[in-house]
């Protein structure tokens, strides 16, 4: 069985539709999905089979909205107008969420029910669960779909989706309960236990400690964010979308096994980056090989090459032909000595 553990983090959570679209490009189909907070909402509505919908939510998505927060507030801070009006609101929300106890979740109830179809969820022969954590005896629940009261399910996830900042609600049992991920923000143990033997995790921070290593029997495949996708609460649409792409092409890199760390190469083998470099005197690949922390020389010409690519603001979305990239950038006039190494590189 094929599993996938969607990991918590807020508004990042974008990233995790896009990979989800990667896997439909390369026809992986999976038997279960998990997932701790965002990524339980998420896992929500793909195991029911409402990706478009899911998609369609993101690209559209305004988390101050959600949160209770003035459209002038939301423009003033996406637009970065950091004006006198700007700081009033900003203490007037605080006193507001100080007076309410915290951030009421009505927008986000509201969302769950127009967009999750719990017939759908129930339903669907693709497994289900969640992460989340009772107060009381902080005490962590992993609970699959089976053992779900069906009335309650937006419960369910709201309780795995639940921050510390909100009003606090009773949920499921009439306890109150706590995002999942302050114990397992990965919940792929889930997966694990049930004799799931390949599993997909979606990470949306590489550095939340992962929970029990895995038995060597089972194949583990990570997709990592090559760059960074900010804080949990992001208000900038634009962001949300360019995540979206970000968890497309960090999958598909993963999956076809392309090359590249923050862009996507055809994958060409040793042999073809030590051919370019050839010309290139040991002092002076050592040299490349110390600044950009790799040891090998393939892995410091595409470390180079992407260097170039950023400095010239070359789109990160697209599959490139190394040879192709390396002829265009070395136009490039400048004297940098990374430059100087890219200049020195030649197939004929």
């Amino acid at each position: 069985m094929i599993g996938l553990a969607l990991q918590g983090g807020g508004a990042r959570g974008s990233y995790q539709i896009g990979a989800y679209y990667a896997f439909k490009k390369q026809k992986i189909k999976f038997d279960g999905v998990c997932g701790t907070s965002i990524g339980a909402f998420n896992g929500a509505l793909i195991a029911s089979g409402k990706e478009k919908e899911l998609l369609e939510f993101w690209k559209n998505l305004s988390v101050g909205e959600i949160l209770g927060y003035e459209k002038e507030f939301i423009n003033k801070k996406i637009n970065n107008e950091f004006d006198f009006s700007y700081i009033k609101m900003s203490f007037l929300n605080i006193i507001k969420i100080i007076k309410s106890r915290g951030i009421d979740i009505k927008g986000l109830e509201e969302i769950l029910e127009n967009i999750l179809d719990k017939n759908a969820l129930i339903n669907s022969k693709m497994d289900f669960g969640i992460c989340t954590l009772r107060i009381r005896n902080l005490k962590p629940m992993y609970i699959f779909k089976n053992e779900m009261n069906k009335e309650r399910i937006n419960d369910y996830i709201l309780a795995s989706c639940y921050l510390p900042i909100f009003k606090m609600k009773k949920k499921i049992d009439e306890h109150y309960y706590l995002d999942g991920g302050f114990y397992d923000n990965t919940p792929l143990n889930m997966l694990i236990d049930k004799g799931y033997k390949k599993i997909y995790v979606v990470e949306l921070n590489p550095l939340i400690n992962r929970k029990r290593k895995p038995k060597k029997e089972i194949e583990i495949i990570r997709i990592t964010p090559r760059r960074s996708l900010g804080g949990i609460i992001n208000h900038n649409q634009e962001s949300i979308c360019e995540h979206i792409k970000m968890g497309y092409y960090d999958t598909l890199r993963v999956i076809k096994k392309l090359d590249g760390y923050q862009y996507c190469f055809k994958n060409y083998s040793p042999f073809f980056y030590n051919w370019l470099t050839r010309k290139i005197d040991r002092k002076e690949m050592n040299h490349i090989m110390g600044f950009f922390h790799v040891k090998s020389k393939k892995e410091a010409v595409i470390k180079a090459l992407e260097y170039m690519m950023e400095k010239e603001e070359i789109d990160y979305y697209k599959i490139y032909n190394p040879f192709i990239i390396l002829k265009k950038v070395k136009r490039s006039k400048n004297k940098h000595f990374v430059e100087k190494f890219i200049s020195q590189l030649n197939f004929f």
